[in-house]
C-alpha cells in the first residue's frame, strides 16, 4: 500500500479530541533506572523526572525546581530525595522541600508529583488533566500467572515514536471491517514481507467489563487459510484488555496445546500527534522461545500495517457508518470518561450522544 502525502499536523490535530486523556501511562522500563539514576521526560503536556531512590523505589516529579527553575535531571539522588544542582535544595518523594542548606525555615509549598507504580518491569504514572492531587480512581492490575511463576518474562521491544492520536488505537479495536484489507495477509514476523498463499480469517468482538468501568476487551479468533483451504487446527484466540484509554493494553494470545503469551503494548503521548510505543512480553514457562518470538513478531508486523493509515488520517466526529461497521460510538462513549467531567468534545453536554449514527452499527 502506497503512503499518501501526510496532511499537516495542524489540520489533523484540530480534528481530534484533547490529546492527553486521564489514565495510567508507562514512562520508563525498570531496566533503565538503576538506584540513584534520574531520567528526564517530556510527555502528557508536562516535563518530569523519573528517579530511583537509594531505597530502590521509583518516583516521578515535576522536572524544574520550584526555587529558581533549574532542571532537576541535572541533580543527584540523596537517599530518597532529589538534590537540585543549582542551590542544593532537596525535594522529598511527596514533593515537599526537605532541606535548604542555608535556611532553617522550609517553604510549605509542595512540588508536583505523580502517582507511580512499578509493575512487571515497567514504571507507570497516573495522569490527570484536572484535580491533579486526587488519588488514581483505579490501579494497575495484578496478573496471577506472572505473579505465581506460570508465565515468565521473554522480551521487550522499543517501537519508537508514531505520529497518531491515542484515540486511533482505541477505535481500531472496534473497526471490525478493516481486518480483512489490512490484516488478512500473513507476514514474515518483524518484517513487511508477505507470506504467499497464506491468508488470515478473523472473527472479532468487543465488550465492556461489567465490574470495571475503565476496562473494555477486544476479542479475536483467527484461523489460517492456506492455499485457499481453511485450516481449523491453526486457530488462535486473543484478548486485548484496555486498562484505561490505551495507555496500557494487555494482549493475551492462546495457542492450543501450547499455552499463553501475554504482552503489554503501551502508548505514551509525547505530543498531540506523537506516541512512544513499547512492547513487553511474557509467556508460559514451557513455551519455546522461538514460538513466542514468532507470535509477537507477527503481531508487530500486523500493527505496522495500521500505521500507514493512522499517520495520515483525520478524525471525524460524526463518521458515516453503515450496518456491519463495529461499535464506534460505544467506544467513544466509553472513552469520554477519561476527560474532565466526561466532556470529549466542545458542546458534548448538549449532544444527542450519536444516536443516529449508532443506529447504523
Amino acid at each position: 500500500m502506497a503512503k499518501p502525502p501526510r496532511p499537516s499536523a495542524a489540520v489533523r490535530e484540530r480534528s481530534y479530541p484533547p490529546p492527553f486523556p486521564d489514565g495510567w501511562y508507562r514512562v520508563a522500563g525498570s531496566h533503565e533506572l538503576r538506584p540513584g539514576a534520574i531520567l528526564y521526560r517530556e510527555c502528557l503536556g508536562a516535563q518530569m523526572i523519573v528517579y530511583r531512590g537509594e531505597n530502590g523505589r521509583a518516583q516521578v516529579m515535576s522536572a524544574f525546581c520550584p526555587h529558581m527553575g533549574a532542571n532537576l535531571a541535572g541533580g543527584c539522588v540523596k537517599g530518597d530525595r532529589v538534590e537540585c544542582p543549582f542551590h542544593l535544595w532537596q525535594l522529598a518523594p511527596d514533593g515537599s522541600v526537605a532541606h535548604v542548606p542555608y535556611a532553617d525555615k522550609l517553604p510549605r509549598a509542595r512540588h508536583r508529583i505523580w502517582a507511580t507504580r512499578e509493575r512487571y518491569g515497567q514504571i507507570f504514572i497516573y495522569h490527570r488533566g484536572a484535580q491533579i492531587d486526587a488519588p488514581p480512581p483505579y490501579d494497575i492490575p495484578s496478573i496471577a500467572d506472572i505473579d505465581d511463576g506460570r508465565m515468565v518474562y521473554r522480551g521487550r521491544y522499543d517501537a519508537g515514536s508514531v505520529h497518531m492520536h491515542l484515540l486511533e488505537f482505541g477505535e481500531n479495536s472496534v473497526d471490525f471491517q478493516h481486518f480483512s484489507p489490512l490484516h488478512g495477509q500473513m507476514f514474515v514476523p518483524w518484517t513487511r514481507l508477505r507470506v504467499p498463499g497464506v491468508q488470515i480469517q478473523h472473527e472479532a468482538d468487543w465488550e465492556d467489563d461489567p465490574e470495571h468501568g475503565h476496562v473494555v476487551r477486544f476479542k479475536n479468533h483467527s484461523t489460517l487459510r492456506i492455499l485457499g483451504k481453511l485450516r481449523p487446527e491453526t486457530r488462535g484466540d486473543s484478548v486485548a484488555t484496555f486498562w484505561g484509554p490505551a495507555g496500557i493494553v494487555m494482549f493475551r494470545i492462546t495457542i492450543p496445546k501450547m499455552g499463553d503469551i501475554l504482552f503489554f503494548q503501551t502508548h505514551l503521548p509525547v505530543q498531540p500527534l506523537e506516541q512512544r510505543v513499547w512492547f513487553h512480553w511474557f509467556a508460559d514457562v514451557k513455551m519455546p522461545r522461538w514460538l513466542v518470538y514468532y507470535v509477537v513478531g507477527n503481531w508487530i508486523s500486523q500493527w505496522r500495517n495500521d500505521l500507514d493509515v493512522w499517520e495520515n488520517k483525520v478524525h471525524l466526529r460524526k463518521p458515516l457508518l453503515v450496518k456491519g461497521d463495529g461499535p464506534i460510538h460505544r467506544l467513544r462513549k466509553w472513552w469520554k470518561q477519561f476527560y474532565p467531567e466526561g466532556v470529549m468534545y466542545p458542546g458534548d453536554e448538549a449532544d444527542d450522544g450519536g444516536e443516529a449514527e449508532r443506529a447504523a452499527e
